[in-house]
C-alpha cells in the first residue's frame, strides 16, 4: 500500500511517513490512501503511484545533470551540485525532515562543515556556505535546481519550490568579482630563474603565449599558410550553449608576446623542452606555492586587492596583448575565446595603462597646439 518501491533505500522514506500517516489512520480519521495522499500532496487516483526516494532522486538528478541538460562533467558535477545535495539529504530524511524548500536551503548553509581530507587538517571545522558568498550563491542555486527536478519529475510537493524572493534572500548579495593580478616582466623572469626547468618551462609558454594549461597536452609546432614555423593548438575549449548543446571553440596558432624582449626560443625548441610528469593549473599551484618568492608576490598583489594565481600568466596575456594596442577581435582569437568572454572575464588594462595614455593625449593635445601656433606665427610674418 506504500507508494515507495521494495528497495533499500526506501527505508527512511517509509518510516518517517509511516510515523506522519500512523495517528490519523489508526484513529479513523482518514483512511490509508487519504493519509498518504494528503501527506505526500497526491490526488486520490494516484496515491497507489510509487514514490521515488530522495537517495533516488539525487542520483536521478545526477544522471540528468550528465547526461541530459547541460551535459557537465562528474568533477563538475561534485564541485557545484554534489557537495550540497549530500548534506541536504540528512535533512530530509532526518527524523524531522524540513518540510519546505526555503527551510531546507536555510539549513544547508548553516550546515557545521568539518574538514574531511586526510591531513594534520582533518577534522578542522570549516565556515559554513552562508558565509561565504559565492559557495552560497551556488549552493542555493543547486538546491533551487534540484526541487525543482524533484517536484516535476517526482512528484514531491510543491511546498519545496523555492519562492523568487526566497531565493534572492537565500542567496544574498554577491561578492564582488577580485581583481587579477598581472605580472611585470622582472617578476616573472624571477619565476623562471627559480623554478625548475620543466616548470619554468611551463610558466614560459603560458605567459608568452597565454595558454590554458590543459592545453599543453595539444600543443604542436607547424608550418602556416607563409611557410613558417608556428605553434598550433589542434583542440579547442568545450562550452556549452543553450538547451545543453556542446560545442568546441577552433583550434588556433598561437602568437608571442615577449618577457623583457624574450620568448626563450620556445618555438625553436618546441620538440626539446622538458615538460613536468602533469601540467595543470593545480599542479603549477602547488609548485609555485612552494617558493617564497612567489609567496611575498601573492602578499604583494593581495595589499593592492589583487588576486594572483597560476592564470595570471594568461591575463597577462591579455594586458600585454592590449598594450601592443591589437584590435580587441584578433586578442580574442589568439586566446580561443569570444568577445563576451573576453570582456567578462580577462583584463585588458592596468592602472598605469590608463595613466600613461591619458599623459600621451594631453602631450598630443599640447604639440598640436603648439604646432598650430607655430604655423599662425609664420603665417602672420608672411603677411
Amino acid at each position: 500500500n506504500l507508494p515507495f518501491p521494495w528497495d533499500k533505500r526506501s527505508t527512511n522514506e517509509i518510516v518517517l511517513l509511516i510515523n506522519r500517516i500512523y495517528a490519523p489512520v489508526m484513529s479513523g480519521e482518514k483512511t490509508l490512501q487519504q493519509a498518504i495522499g494528503d501527506e505526500l500532496a497526491l490526488s486520490d487516483n494516484k496515491a497507489d503511484e510509487v514514490i521515488t526516494p530522495w537517495s533516488g532522486i539525487v542520483e536521478a538528478f545526477r544522471d540528468n545533470r550528465l547526461n541530459l541538460g547541460n551535459r557537465i562533467k562528474p568533477a563538475t558535477y561534485e564541485a557545484s551540485y554534489g557537495r550540497y545535495l549530500q548534506v541536504a539529504l540528512l535533512h530530509l530524511q532526518g527524523r524531522k525532515p524540513a518540510r519546505t524548500g526555503k527551510e531546507l536551503v536555510e539549513r544547508v548553509l548553516t550546515h557545521e562543515r568539518f574538514n574531511q581530507k586526510a591531513g594534520v587538517k582533518q577534522g578542522e571545522e570549516l565556515k559554513p556556505w552562508i558565509e561565504m558568498s559565492a559557495s552560497r550563491q551556488e549552493c542555493c542555486l543547486a538546491l533551487k535546481l534540484f526541487l525543482e527536478f524533484a517536484v516535476s519529475e517526482h512528484r514531491q510537493p510543491q511546498a519545496l519550490l523555492i519562492p523568487e524572493r526566497d531565493y534572492l534572500q537565500l542567496r544574498g548579495a554577491g561578492a564582488k568579482r577580485r581583481q587579477k593580478a598581472v605580472l611585470t616582466d622582472d617578476e616573472t623572469m624571477e619565476l623562471t630563474r627559480q623554478l625548475s626547468e620543466p616548470w619554468a618551462n611551463v610558466v614560459k609558454v603560458a605567459r608568452v603565449f597565454g595558454v590554458r594549461t590543459w592545453e599543453f597536452e595539444f600543443i604542436l609546432r607547424r608550418t602556416n599558410e607563409e611557410g613558417n614555423p608556428q605553434l598550433w593548438v589542434r583542440k579547442g575549449k568545450t562550452y556549452n550553449k543553450s538547451g545543453g548543446v556542446k560545442e568546441e571553440t577552433e583550434p588556433r596558432w598561437l602568437h608571442a608576446i615577449p618577457v623583457n624582449g624574450q620568448t626563450f626560443d620556445l618555438l625553436e625548441k618546441w620538440d626539446e623542452l622538458e615538460w613536468p610528469p602533469t601540467i595543470s593549473g593545480k599542479s603549477l599551484g602547488a609548485k609555485l606555492r612552494l617558493i617564497p618568492y612567489w609567496q611575498e608576490l601573492k602578499a604583494k598583489y593581495e595589499a593592492q586587492g589583487e588576486w594572483l594565481r597560476p592564470y595570471s600568466f594568461r591575463d597577462t596575456f591579455s594586458v600585454r596583448s592590449h598594450d601592443l594596442e591589437i584590435e580587441t577581435t584578433l586578442v580574442c582569437a589568439a586566446m580561443g575565446h569570444s568577445m563576451e568572454v573576453h570582456r567578462r572575464s580577462y583584463r585588458t588594462h592596468e592602472a598605469k595603462t590608463i595613466r600613461k595614455a591619458y599623459e600621451r593625449a594631453s602631450e598630443n593635445r599640447q604639440a598640436s597646439r603648439s604646432k598650430r601656433q607655430q604655423q599662425s606665427a609664420e603665417l602672420e610674418e608672411l603677411v
